[in-house]
């Protein structure tokens, strides 16, 4: 994942909070979801972004609510990885619930890593996240529980149109389970807050096979 969100993470939180980028990745954003709810039919989906960036879902069908909590959570990550490498263009007020602290602690990253010319890429490093449980509080609120491991790597760009001059700013390697508050927010769930309830850095405590 690249360093934006997660040295959020490890900063502003007792772990992790978001972004994406190690070479010749393997799906460098993988989301897999494996939802507790009871089990019916399912519904599987897998929708490929990039040739690095891979988003997989599976949720019972018949869980309209959770199902809409599990879209929107991974669009956002989704947007979030994109964040890493387009800063000036991060649509923060599409991820997380204006005036919330995820949105202060993301506003204030993206202007960091544009004022410091830090970007992430596609071709350096991995996100991993997987969505292991949604619980519904009421209407409007829903928490998600996450396994996320993010080995992107953070660069110091001298030049944006090239990579010659790039210098490795943060190449990290963390991982950590997570708990996100989620505000339905115009329709659509948004960020609120988020906290590690473990971490682990330089290595991967969610599991994941690659």
């Amino acid at each position: 994942m690249s360093k934006s969100f997660t040295r959020y993470l490890r900063v502003a939180l007792p772990a992790v909070a978001i972004t994406t980028s190690c070479a010749a990745p393997i799906n460098e954003l993988t989301f897999t979801t494996s939802v507790s709810t009871p089990p019916t039919s399912h519904e599987s989906t897998a929708t490929t972004l990039a040739p690095s960036e891979r988003v997989e879902s599976v949720v019972t069908s018949n869980a309209a609510i959770i199902n809409g909590v599990v879209r929107d959570f991974s669009r956002i990550y989704e947007a979030r990885a994109q964040c890493g490498r387009t800063p000036e263009q991060c649509p923060i007020n599409e991820m997380a619930v204006k005036g919330s602290s995820l949105f202060n602690s993301l506003t204030k990253v993206m202007n960091e890593r544009i004022h410091g010319n830090l970007y992430t890429r596609s071709d350096a490093g991995k996100l991993r996240v997987r969505i292991e449980s949604v619980e519904i509080i009421d209407t409007n609120h829903a928490t998600v529980h996450t396994c996320i491991f993010d080995s992107v790597v953070l660069f110091d760009s001298g030049q944006i149109d090239g990579t010659a001059d790039d210098i490795v700013f943060d190449d990290s390697v963390i991982s950590a389970f997570m708990v996100w508050t989620l505000q339905l927010d115009n329709d659509t769930w948004k960020w609120v807050s988020s906290t590690a309830t473990k971490r682990k850095i330089g290595g991967d405590i969610c599991g994941f096979a690659s």
